[in-house]
């Protein structure tokens, strides 16, 4: 077997050696080359010589200029809502190496703390997520409620009416005004933080009383209770509906507590 059209030497005659197919070729015959397949992704990533600063801007251009890669990425992030790895990042934008997304990765962090971004670059349960800042917190809450409050069933909006306009009000009168149980309303409501116990009623073995929060004042769009619709307005409101069924007009009147019952 010859290697470079010169002999291969047994290993005895050549100390330092490196051993091919049980022969040896000495170090001086067989100078270090550069294996490709030594330098795949797989092997830098276990090796942990994936970092950015070691391969240089030059490996991102040769897939895709570094700043088409971060808005590609930056799309990714913004629809997951979970961390996502970047292997799977990788795969998804069809890079063989992880090396190019994580110079992304952190061009997209040094953007947003430079422009003072509402967002941040979090990496989490070994992967990346886009988070808004902590000082964003109460106004993202606050939307946060309103979408809450607009998911609430029928059944849960009239047993929140009954109390809006009745506190403070027994269990047992909400049931009567509505014709029908209503406990799992009632501790539905409170998990939501929309109604609260607001005092007792010794009359009757000490019974909570429920009532209204700010937290459902805020939800609603209201300032205060003065705001909610009149008996007039619900009065109308019944009357355009007239037409719509006698089921429906059911609905508004025993959403409006103030009528006789």
């Amino acid at each position: 077997m010859q290697i470079g059209r010169r002999p291969v030497a047994l290993a005895l005659t050549f100390p330092r050696s490196v051993l091919i197919s049980g022969l040896a070729a000495p170090m001086t015959m067989m100078p270090d080359l550069p294996n490709p397949e030594a330098d795949t992704s797989d092997n830098r990533e276990s090796a942990g010589a994936d970092d950015a600063t070691q391969v240089g801007d030059s490996l991102s251009a040769s897939f895709m200029p570094p700043d088409a890669m971060a808005a590609r990425i930056e799309a990714l992030l913004f629809v997951h809502g979970k961390p996502i790895s970047a292997r799977r990042i990788a795969d998804l934008l069809e890079v063989p190496s992880v090396i190019p997304v994580k110079q992304c990765l952190a061009l997209l962090a040094r953007r947003y703390d430079d422009l003072g971004s509402a967002f941040s670059l979090q990496e989490l349960a070994q992967g990346y997520q886009l988070t808004t800042r902590p000082e964003h917190d109460a106004l993202l809450n606050k939307l946060v409620r309103e979408r809450e409050a607009q998911k609430l069933s029928p059944a849960v909006l009239e047993c929140l009416a009954v109390i809006a306009y009745k506190q403070p009000i027994s269990r047992l009168d909400i049931e009567s005004i509505r014709g029908s149980s209503s406990d799992h309303l009632v501790r539905a409501l409170l998990e939501r933080g929309f109604i609260q116990v607001t005092e007792r009623d010794k009359n009757r073995g000490n019974a909570a009383l429920y009532g209204t929060t700010g937290e459902f004042l805020r939800a609603f769009g209201l300032k205060s209770l003065s705001e909610l619709p009149r008996q007039q307005d619900l009065a109308s409101l019944a009357a355009a509906q007239e037409g719509a069924g006698e089921a429906e007009v059911d609905e508004v009147q025993v959403q409006d507590p103030e009528k006789p019952q």
